[in-house]
């Protein structure tokens, strides 16, 4: 879209103020119509019929107060190059703005053509769910790891077989940075760092005599075993 512009000086400019309001509004209207077809103020004598509002005397008192100069053809507006934009800076415009759209088209095509990879089970897109990270640990729903959280370890529900956070919890007086992790279709004991099956074994801890497992029988109100 292209702008005409209507100087401030022009409401007390003598020149402007001496025209009648039928030849003023010729006068404006005419120099939008030379901006918008980008004549640089030149308007033809053939054009005439097509200038919106303008009456038969306006081009003569145009010339007459200096707003407009007879020139071969036609006549010339005055001031036009002082207070329009001329057609080359159009043109220039024009071209800016072709080559900033070819730019963008340019940049949202390299961005589709470009593979992405997720850790995501199930993501294609290589966009992040929310609640998720781009670590391997699954995270808080603001999406950002946590402190002292090594990415590389996988917190696993024995009977499910899903990832849980958080970690599960470790009987007092020990501590545990990894968990062991049954193979699928066996049943782990439940104390923390042992990987015996104890699917064969009517419970949920194996028959190991070690602290944390007869801690972990008096946790649950089992006993040591016999």
């Amino acid at each position: 879209m292209t702008d005409a512009r209507f100087p401030e000086r022009y409401l007390s400019d003598r020149r402007v103020l001496k025209l009648k309001p039928d030849v003023f509004r010729g006068w404006v209207l005419t120099t939008a119509w030379s901006v918008s077809n980008r004549t640089d103020g030149y308007v033809a004598q053939d054009d005439l019929p097509l200038l919106p509002f303008m009456p038969q005397n306006g081009p003569a008192t145009l010339v007459s107060l200096d707003l407009w100069a007879a020139v071969e053809g036609g006549w010339l507006i005055s001031d036009f190059e002082q207070t329009q934009t001329s057609k080359h800076d159009l043109e220039v415009l024009d071209n800016m703005r072709r080559a900033q759209r070819q730019k963008k088209a340019r940049q949202r095509a390299a961005k589709g053509s470009t593979p992405s990879f997720s850790d995501v089970p199930g993501d294609s897109t290589g966009d992040v769910y929310p609640g998720t990270s781009r670590g391997r640990v699954p995270e808080d729903k603001t999406g950002e790891e946590r402190p002292g959280r090594d990415q590389e370890k996988w917190f696993v529900e024995n009977e499910t077989g899903e990832i849980t956070d958080p970690a599960p919890s470790v009987p007092a007086g020990s501590s545990v940075t990894t968990w062991a992790v049954a193979p699928i279709g066996r049943m782990a004991c439940k104390v923390p760092g042992c990987s015996t099956d104890v699917s064969e074994i009517s419970a949920d801890v194996c028959w190991s005599q070690d602290d944390a497992h007869n801690a972990y029988r008096d946790q649950h109100g089992w006993g040591s075993a016999a």
